[in-house]
């Protein structure tokens, strides 16, 4: 019995070192990591081709991090949603068309990036997307999203969220909803207003609003707590709020001026230009 004990020990032990070897590895292949499955969390097939994924990468139940980007997938692979461990998602320049439509069986995801796609309904597709509601980091850029939906508001881990390059004009009126959110990406959009519940996002502290249409800043974007602000080719941006805290702000081809920006800003502040 001992001599049997000390061997399941040794066996465990052995599994152990295996696994903890394999921990945070960076797999390449599906080929590769298939042939210690239970050790890989890590999984980059970044730019194979590929347009499907075999039944056995469902064998990857360790499996925290995939990226599948710049590859060829038309719609989200389905056995990627039986990964019950995936953390963070990288579909991000294929040539996805639409998503399932209830995406709520990624229990533990947090990031995801579907930022250049062609969608048929971008708008649609992200209130799919609402249904993971565990994602704490959104990219859905360079998609021609035209409207903001309300159903990312039931999103409340969401900390960074980038909906650039697309049509949307207006926030919702109860944005204030993403208490968490720090960083927003809205650029070359077509926003040149915020609602009320806008400057209540006391966590945002990161903004780019590059690429709109603003002629000047709502007064009451002085209550924000802003880190980083990038106002760059608002070509008829010429006012803004003194901004205190602020650590870095981007002009560039505006109709501000650094000097008055120095004094309103204070020393602290760097200014791009």
């Amino acid at each position: 019995m001992i001599k049997k004990a000390t061997y399941f020990i040794a066996l465990l032990l052995v599994s152990h070192i295996a696994f903890a070897e394999g921990k945070g590895k960076v797999y390449t292949s599906i080929a590769q990591a298939l042939a210690n499955p239970a050790s890989v969390t890590v999984l980059n097939l970044k730019g194979q081709e590929l347009k499907s994924l075999p039944d056995d990468i469902t064998k990857l139940t360790n499996l925290e991090s995939l990226d599948l980007s710049y590859n060829a997938f038309t719609s989200l692979p389905p056995q990627v949603m039986k990964l019950k461990k995936l953390k963070k998602l990288y579909l991000n320049n294929n040539a996805i068309a639409t998503l399932p439509t209830d995406m709520s069986a990624f229990a533990a995801l947090t990031t995801l990036r579907l930022d250049v796609n062609p969608f048929t309904s971008p708008a649609g597709e992200l209130k799919k997307v609402a249904t993971i509601s565990t994602l704490s980091e959104l990219n859905f850029s360079a998609n021609k999203v035209n409207a903001f939906p309300v159903e990312l508001l039931k999103l409340s881990h969401l900390t960074e969220l980038d909906l650039g390059y697309g049509t949307i004009k207006e926030l919702p009126k109860d944005i204030d909803k993403l208490t968490n959110l720090k960083r927003l990406v809205l650029t070359k959009n077509s926003i040149t207003t915020f609602p009320p519940a806008f400057f209540k996002l006391a966590n945002l502290n990161n903004l780019d609003l590059s690429y709109n249409g603003f002629t000047k800043l709502q007064d009451e974007f002085a209550n924000l707590s802003l880190d980083v602000l990038d106002l760059s080719f608002n070509k008829s941006l010429a006012s803004i709020p003194a901004i205190k805290g602020l650590r870095y702000i981007n002009i560039k081809s505006t109709k501000l001026n650094s000097e008055k920006l120095k004094v309103s800003l204070g020393e602290g502040s760097m200014i791009m230009m």
